[in-house]
């Protein structure tokens, strides 16, 4: 039989649906008002969060700086990097291995200044507070990291740039 004949002398122009959604393939009911009970409670416990004035638990413990330094990357796509003092005296020359973490913060620094429109290249500030905390911030455009959350190696690589004496250039 042709297929052209199954459609039981129904007109080729009859636009009514041949299978039409029986109910048991449906959302239930209690399903959906599960989904909005759980978006009510939510927004309602944002609402309450903000009106109230309660402060963020998932932020980053604010210590006093310790010891701070003003430097400047620059860091090619390699992975090497070359660290100044904002007086443009060198502090150290990374190589590709040494520098990598250095460069991938470099690289995060100069898209927050692209699309803040500020200029690619600058200081920026390296802090320690009296929390042990090791953090980055770019004065330009208000980015900054903690970088307690990479890893012990990749701290050192910025703790040592606290201290690091100048090489000349």
């Amino acid at each position: 039989m042709p297929s052209w004949s199954r459609n039981k002398g129904k007109p080729m122009t009859d636009l009514t649906p041949t299978h039409t959604a029986k109910q048991s393939e449906m959302i239930s009911r209690a399903m959906i008002r599960a989904i909005c009970a759980l978006i009510i409670g939510v927004l309602a416990l944002v609402s309450y969060a903000t009106f109230t004035g309660r402060t963020p638990s998932a932020t980053v413990p604010q210590g006093n700086v310790v010891k701070s330094r003003l430097i400047i990357i620059e860091a090619e796509n390699t992975g090497a990097a070359r660290i100044f003092t904002a007086d443009g005296e060198l502090i150290a020359d990374l190589s590709a291995k040494q520098g990598g973490f250095i460069s991938s913060i470099d690289r995060s620094l100069r898209r927050q200044r692209v699309v803040a429109d500020l200029p690619k290249s600058g200081p920026v500030l390296l802090t320690l507070d009296d929390l042990n905390r090791l953090k980055i911030s770019d004065p330009q455009s208000g980015w900054s990291a903690d970088l307690m959350a990479f890893g012990s190696s990749n701290i050192g690589a910025f703790a040592m740039l606290l201290d690091a004496p100048t090489k000349g250039n």
